[in-house]
């Protein structure tokens, strides 16, 4: 059984305009005081964690999840209160339409779709009737999400990932804002495997039956026995939601969340310490296991995360700071315990590894890098060079009067005065070396390349 709600304030599509919530709505300069809806979110999620007991890292997840318009996975055995979780959430959010269902091993794909429109079939067309469907929820929480078979899991993948319901000749924008899925376990088929993996926050939900937990429990469901209506706190707009994800996902050309090379470099270096970590103490646990699979996609996209911690410290920049709040992305929250000890050491790691002087190196070899590709655009097709402030610096240090004398052999020179510490950043500064050397080669002997 599938229920769509609605805000009672919201018009339906058929009353009005919908634009797709996961794109940015028009935007006035109020709707962009960030700190006030900042503020805003904070009040409207904060009250939840005394009313889930034991939920406090999975409601901040879930609250990132909302912030960077991604999907969130949560696996756990029955009675455990993903439901009451994921209702007392939405019912925080006005003007959305949310789609509840619980798959089973039976479920069609009409029951998320929409049934065959039958005026369709007769001309030879099959075609979904995706009104109050699904396709046009803003917010989904989908039950016993493995129970639904492969073919629904792959038109499920569409909507949770690319925001599009494709099947057969039929292809519409979905509106989904944020999904949560739930299960208690995993098939493992090819297509379990991708889909797993389109979920960028995954977390687990076990009970807990010590006495102060269970007592913490019992004084909640006092307040309220069950009822999510009753929670009180306060509401967020799905627009300025809408609007805060849009400034995470850099869709805001008016509005930037910037991130030093060196802070994205720590990112990667955290993440691969942590699988590292994680390989060789499971092996001596397990006896053997393999490295976790961290896709490049996750790697990408845990930049999101790190936006919206900068965002709700009141920051326009991410700083090192924020890198703590990857335990979100990488490690399955509420999950084993030595996932969360192996990112702690990892994040130790990594802050106490690459110091200032080398995070300033990481900072100068980038923009080293990204000089010698606007070099190359300059030679291939005549673009002018940027007048940043890298360039006016090396103007001045190699003598230069005209920004037409500067040339890779001058990047070069930069570079090798470059002297790392750590092996991370050697191993950075080789690989740019290797670059340099091949845009010169390309430009100096006219090698065969498809765009040269």
């Amino acid at each position: 059984m599938s229920i769509i709600s609605r805000d009672k304030d919201k018009p339906s599509p058929a009353e009005a305009d919908q634009p797709n919530a996961s794109s940015p709505p028009p935007s006035t300069e109020s709707e962009l005081d960030v700190e006030t809806l900042v503020a805003e979110v904070k009040r409207a999620f904060a009250p939840l964690e005394r009313e889930l007991v034991g939920f406090g890292p999975l409601l901040t997840q879930a609250v990132y999840a909302l912030l960077t318009g991604e999907n969130l996975l949560v696996f756990s055995p029955p009675g455990t209160a993903k439901t009451l979780f994921a209702r007392l959430l939405f019912q925080r959010i006005d003007g959305a339409s949310v789609f509840d269902t619980q798959m089973s091993k039976g479920s069609l794909a009409e029951e998320l779709f929409g049934s065959v429109d039958i005026e369709q079939m007769k001309a030879g067309r099959v075609l979904h009737n995706t009104r109050a469907t699904l396709v046009d929820a803003d917010l989904a929480f989908i039950d016993e999400f493995f129970d639904a078979n492969d073919m629904v899991l792959r038109a499920l993948l569409g909507i949770f990932h690319e925001r599009v319901f494709k099947k057969g000749t039929q292809t519409e924008p979905a509106r989904l804002h944020t999904g949560i899925a739930a299960a208690n376990y995993v098939r493992a088929t090819n297509i379990t495997q991708a889909v797993v993996d389109r979920f960028l926050f995954r977390a687990t939900i076990a009970p807990d039956y010590h006495p102060y937990t269970l007592l913490a429990i019992d004084q909640a469901f006092g307040r309220h026995y069950g009822e999510r209506e009753a929670v009180a706190g306060g509401r967020v707009p799905l627009t300025h939601l809408t609007r805060l994800a849009s400034l995470v996902r850099g869709e805001l050309p008016q509005r930037e969340i910037t991130a030093p090379p060196h802070v994205l470099f720590m990112k990667n270096a955290l993440i691969n310490r942590y699988r590292e970590l994680l390989t060789q103490r499971s092996a001596r646990t397990d006896g053997g296991a393999s490295a976790p699979y961290i896709s490049p996609r996750t790697y990408a996209k845990s930049r999101l995360v790190l936006n919206a911690a900068a965002m709700m410290r009141g920051r326009a920049e991410v700083s090192c700071e924020d890198l703590s709040q990857l335990r979100y992305v990488v490690t399955t929250i509420g999950g084993p315990e030595l996932e969360a000890k192996c990112f702690e050491d990892a994040l130790k790691w990594t802050l106490t590894t690459i110091r200032d002087t080398d995070r300033e190196h990481v900072d100068r070899l980038i923009a080293a890098q990204e000089l010698a590709e606007q070099l190359l655009q300059r030679v291939e097709t005549g673009e002018h060079l940027p007048r940043t402030h890298f360039l006016q610096r090396l103007l001045k240090m190699f003598g230069l009067i005209s920004v037409g004398d500067l040339t890779f052999h001058h990047v070069r020179r930069f570079v090798d005065d470059i002297f790392p510490r750590d092996e991370h950043v050697k191993q950075l500064k080789q690989k740019l070396i290797g670059r340099l050397q091949e845009l010169t080669r390309r430009i100096d002997f006219d090698d065969d390349h498809l765009f040269g």
